[in-house]
């Protein structure tokens, strides 16, 4: 079987009389020479079931200058320029084909070759079938000299610089099975380990996500996909020895990133527990959580504790034995201190219930901007450590 896509090529601008270009088919296994045009090189080579797909004024140009056998010859009218018409009709042609080789020239439905490579990836990709041969008429001199090549070669490819595309954009990736000679498997643990905060095995992920890109990049094969693995480099050297810095300065990290990928939600998340951890860990740095308390206590109801004391909010609900009791002036001692912390926490829990709770009389048209603005100003208090003033 036959589909092609019918073109308006194979006279002059005029329409007045026939002309030719010269066709290098040898990678199809037929003879070269000077065709009208790519429909005309099938008619003359292949003795087959041929279906066109064109529109009703490309399929009546065709018919006019062209020879062919009514009886081995179908026309299928499209729709003008409409691509979902042609996957559909080309879609139920292969679907209908069971086993038997089918022969897809899609020169004339596109006029890029990386629009042709990627309809053929998606096709194939529906698909699946290895007796689907996909040729392309690519373009040496324009109207006078083409030359035919299987987009196949080209399917893992622009399948893969799709994946890689959408990793950029969203950190998520869909592993849609294998691709020749890449591992997409290394992509698909770390997407996992990340978006499911799973970070005991995300710095290993992160490692083999790195060595994978970085042998890719050393491939001949995926030199059109170089600058995609330059970026996803620069996107994630943020985890560079990401399990030797302390979980607030990991989750400070992830919400960053968060951030920049539009993940709002989770960015707000991660920063809130950023402050919390941050906190927590540098009281009992100082001494000022018992071991006991450390050792003993839920993780997460001891940042609650110690963010109570701090911002002084629910002060009846959290266990004053969470720091040692010589130190009992210690919040009035730090108090202009805490008071920093205090301020911009009440605002980053502020903007996260009203986005966590979707409050449609409180929602902002600038959250993100709001966000932002806690990301700095946080994110300072972080990285200068401005609990370690504290006063005991």
């Amino acid at each position: 079987m036959i589909i092609s896509i019918l073109g308006m090529s194979g006279m002059d601008r005029e329409k007045v009389n026939k002309t030719t270009a010269s066709y290098d088919c040898k990678l199809l296994g037929k003879k070269s020479g000077d065709y009208y045009n790519a429909t005309d090189m099938l008619l003359k080579n292949y003795d087959d079931y041929f279906y066109f797909l064109g529109t009703k004024k490309a399929i009546d140009f065709q018919k006019e200058l062209l020879e062919y056998s009514k009886e081995k010859v179908a026309f299928l009218e499209i729709e003008d320029n409409s691509l979902d018409d042609i996957f559909e009709r080309v879609y139920e042609l292969i679907s209908g084909a069971k086993g038997e080789e089918v022969i897809l020239d899609i020169t004339h439905g596109f006029r890029h070759q990386p629009i042709s490579a990627i309809f053929s990836a998606i096709l194939h990709r529906f698909l699946n079938d290895s007796n689907l041969k996909i040729i392309f008429a690519k373009q040496i001199i324009e109207f006078k000299e083409y030359q035919y090549i299987m987009l196949n070669e080209y399917i893992d490819i622009t399948q893969l610089s799709l994946l890689l595309t959408g990793f950029i954009r969203t950190l998520n990736f869909v592993d849609s099975g294998k691709i020749s000679d890449f591992e997409t498997i290394a992509f698909s643990n770390f997407s996992k380990a990340l978006l499911s905060n799973d970070f005991y095995t995300l710095q290993n992920s992160y490692k083999n996500l790195l060595s994978t890109v970085q042998r890719a990049k050393t491939d001949k094969k995926f030199d059109h996909l170089k600058e995609l693995f330059e970026k996803i480099e620069e996107t994630l050297f943020v985890f560079d020895n990401f399990s030797e810095k302390p979980i607030y300065k990991q989750y400070l990290i992830v919400s960053h990133l968060m951030f920049e990928k539009n993940y709002i939600l989770l960015s707000l998340t991660y920063l809130f527990e950023a402050i919390r951890f941050y906190c927590s860990d540098t009281f009992y740095e100082k001494k000022l959580i018992s071991k006991h308390a450390w050792k003993t206590f839920d993780k997460y109801k001891l940042n609650q504790d110690v963010i109570s004391f701090i911002t002084q909010e629910s002060i009846e609900n959290y266990r004053p034995n969470f720091y040692d009791k010589k130190y009992p002036k210690l919040y009035e001692a730090n108090k202009s201190l805490f008071e920093q912390i205090t301020t911009q926490y009440k605002h980053l829990k502020d903007l996260r219930n009203n986005l966590t709770h979707i409050n449609s009389e409180k929602h902002s048209p600038n959250i993100k901007t709001k966000l932002e603005k806690q990301l700095d100003n946080i994110g300072k208090i972080i990285n200068q450590d401005i609990l370690c003033k504290t006063e005991i």
